[in-house]
């Protein structure tokens, strides 16, 4: 599956074309090396011998080692000083170490760490880098530069510098629905610079990817987190997200200065960043400014004065789901429009109205169950748009503790994806909530009956991230 070719000159009275010899020759600045010319950066020649390989000619180097990646299915050059690591090599992760910078058990050195994750069909690089520097907590306000290049045959997005406990330049590029992410460490570090400069400089300029002649299989990846003493923990299908992160989010006490939906009690949230490949949806506006795809664990005891006087209080909603839960749903209750009768049970609470729901069916996770369906949430009578949809999760711990709640976007192939106008809504008299609510029962029938794997992303891998979740387990 993966080697690594060690190529050693043999003809040394033979000058060779191109060769990188990072001992004598000058490192490039990487925005040179991404966009060569002959008189920057010449192609690495093969060796001057007969070859049988097939590999990209910038991976059949002469007097530099290389790494080839069968199942990722990319290959590089890299200096003779630097020792691969591929201790995570079944995590999707390797690297590589410079020789050690100072006399200590735990010197600098400098490094690379190139991490490959399979990605959803149609995922785009910008909106996955949004959610890579949301995932490293990088404050937008920094001077951080984002510079396309180029990888490979791709294009790439080179950040510099992303911070840490010391600073590092990434590139991150899109090949075959899988997205390669290089984290050159430290750039900020001056005894560093020349094993950094070289080591970048090989690595890029030699960099290509492989034929893939097959789709590599997503991972199953775990997230936990630790609150209201309990371990919480769930499973999810790698190509949903690249990034899931965990934390708590404190309670927002009741106020009069605020609207309704603004209070909460505190919870335990997952964030799926780059969900479906940076697809652009619109969520509801849940507890904070994010519009994340996420799961959110709730104590029940934390209910009482949110809402209590509500029906699309939290009290309230726990109630009308206990009951649905013991009577069971009946799939016909979601065959039309819901206005004028009570809708299926949702937290939080949101400043805005159920206006559909659709193939209702209740799901077990460990320790609880509860009722997923896909619905629409708007503020007032429109068509619905196909980036509104969502899978929403609503359920109970069996002894009644913990409350959860999960909200995901989803491709339904059914709703438009712009507002169309409305031909006779200037006209005196007109009323267009007829020929919407008609034109909504119409979809709702396609969506009741559609297959679930002919949404995006499957409800499949939904239901089994729910099914997958754990409270105290």
């Amino acid at each position: 599956m993966k080697k690594i070719l060690t190529l050693i000159g043999i003809l040394l009275a033979v000058t060779i074309i191109g060769c990188v010899s990072v001992a004598t020759q000058q490192p490039q600045p990487i925005a040179e090396l991404v966009t060569p010319t002959p008189d920057v950066f010449k192609p690495l020649d093969p060796s001057p011998t007969p070859s049988n390989s097939t590999l990209t000619l910038t991976c059949q180097v002469t007097d530099l080692n290389v790494y080839v990646n069968e199942e990722w299915k990319y290959c590089f050059a890299y200096p003779v000083n630097f020792i691969l690591d591929e201790s995570r090599a079944a995590e999707g992760i390797i690297s590589l170490y410079g020789p050690a910078l100072e006399d200590s058990a735990n010197s600098l050195r400098a490094s690379l760490e190139i991490t490959t994750q399979s990605m959803a069909n149609g995922s785009a690089l910008t909106p996955v880098v949004d959610a890579y520097l949301t995932f490293q907590n990088v404050d937008m306000s920094m001077p951080i530069t984002r510079e396309q290049v180029m990888l490979g045959n791709e294009i790439a997005e080179k950040l510099e510098p992303v911070p840490g406990l010391l600073n590092s330049h990434v590139l991150i590029s899109l090949h075959a629905n899988i997205l390669y992410t290089l984290r050159f460490h430290p750039s900020d570090v001056e005894i560093a610079k020349p094993d950094l400069d070289a080591l970048t400089q090989t690595v890029t300029g030699s960099f290509a990817f492989l034929p893939l002649h097959h789709q590599v299989a997503a991972r199953l990846q775990t997230v936990s987190w630790f609150e209201f003493g309990q371990d919480i923990s769930l499973s999810y299908d790698s190509t949903l997200a690249p990034w899931a992160e965990p934390s708590t989010a404190p309670a927002v006490p009741v106020n009069d200065q605020m609207l309704f939906a603004g209070p909460h009690p505190a919870y335990a949230q997952i964030r799926f960043l780059g969900f479906l490949g940076g697809r652009p949806y619109d969520l509801p506006l849940l507890l904070d400014e994010n519009r994340d795809a996420r799961v959110m664990i709730f104590q029940t005891a934390d209910f009482s004065v949110f809402g209590d006087d509500n029906p699309q209080g939290f009290m309230n909603q726990k109630r009308a789901l206990i009951e649905l839960l013991a009577t069971g749903v009946d799939p016909a209750y979601c065959a039309e429009p819901i206005p004028g009768r009570p809708s299926l049970p949702y937290l939080p609470w949101i400043n805005m109205q159920q206006v559909f729901c659709a193939q209702p069916e209740i799901i077990e996770f460990v320790g609880g169950k509860g009722i997923r369906y896909i619905s629409h949430y708007a503020q007032s009578p429109a068509p619905a748009l196909d980036q509104q949809i969502i899978y929403t999760f609503q359920g109970l711990t069996d002894d009644g503790k913990f409350y959860v709640s999960a909200v995901f976007p989803v491709e339904t192939g059914i709703f438009p994806t712009e507002a169309s106008p409305c031909p006779k809504c200037g006209e005196p008299d007109y009323n267009p909530i007829p020929e919407w609510n008609a034109l909504l029962v119409e979809q709702l029938t396609q969506l009741n009956t559609q297959p679930e794997d002919d949404f995006a992303p499957s409800l499949r891998l939904l239901d089994e991230l729910i099914q997958s979740i754990q409270i105290g387990q």
